[in-house]
């Protein structure tokens, strides 16, 4: 299936947080008015590049299917002594593996607009190859019930992520402390052997017109940091681990 078409997304930025809580409040308003009352979706990104997988910007050797599966397998293999939570199927696992830096066909994504903030500016901002501080993009994804899998609790008898037939959305069981503080759910990307390439999100027919782009200037992150912490939106609640909260502890008293 070609998921590929050259439609546009909006773009929207703001200069306080007030003023993307009313632009989440705004665009809202207008989608309910077209009868759509799905939630809508967020990603977070310190630097405006496409809506890809990890798995899509390595350089691997062989066919990324193949890899996937391989790496997915060694996961499967070595990593019980470190879960909390025996995963059941495919899904179950690459949502912890994701969670944890394994390079997967899932793109991270929130239900909560303000996690979605953090991640976008929750480190100092960063240069290009030109030196150019970078800006950072919150994604909103105006998502209707199409756009999910519906998968039975088990999914013994479903398609796998490697089998599916266009890119969906999938909101996984509440299966590590990550994924419960961060609201967490995923795009899961579509590819094929023959095709061996992901579309990024935002060139995808199915999703590019429900996109919006909010640029959050580099000049704000401090700022905004400062204000989602009074919202209790921080290392420590976003990580609920010692990595987490040493950052956390870090932020507060040595400031950058």
């Amino acid at each position: 299936m070609q998921e590929s078409e050259n439609r546009k997304y909006a773009v929207r930025n703001f200069t306080t947080f007030s003023a993307y809580l009313a632009l989440l409040e705004e665009e809202k308003k207008n989608e309910e008015k077209s009868a759509n009352k799905s939630d809508f979706i967020f990603r977070g990104q310190p630097i405006d590049k496409p809506l890809l997988p990890v798995l899509a910007r390595k350089k691997t050797k062989g066919k990324l299917l193949t890899i996937e599966q391989l790496l997915l397998e060694e996961f499967k293999r070595t990593s019980l002594p470190f879960i909390e939570f025996s995963p059941k199927n495919d899904w179950q696992c690459l949502s912890i593996a994701q969670h944890h830096g394994l390079p997967t066909r899932f793109l991270d994504w929130t239900y909560s607009a303000l996690a979605a903030l953090w991640f976008a500016v929750r480190n100092p901002p960063v240069k290009d190859e030109k030196d150019k501080i970078q800006d950072g993009v919150v994604w909103i994804l105006k998502s209707n019930t199409s756009d999910f899998l519906n998968l039975s609790e088990d999914a013994e008898n479903e398609e796998t992520p490697f089998e599916i037939k266009r890119t969906r959305i999938y909101r996984p069981r509440f299966i590590s402390r990550r994924i419960v503080a961060q609201a967490g759910l995923f795009t899961v990307h579509f590819t094929t052997d023959e095709t061996d390439d992901f579309i990024p999100l935002e060139k995808n027919k199915f999703f590019s017109e429900k996109l919006i782009k909010v640029q959050v200037s580099h000049t704000k992150f401090e700022k905004i940091r400062q204000q989602l912490n009074s919202c209790g939106i921080n290392s420590s609640s976003m990580i609920p681990d010692l990595d987490g909260l040493c950052k956390h502890i870090a932020w507060r008293y040595i400031h950058p």
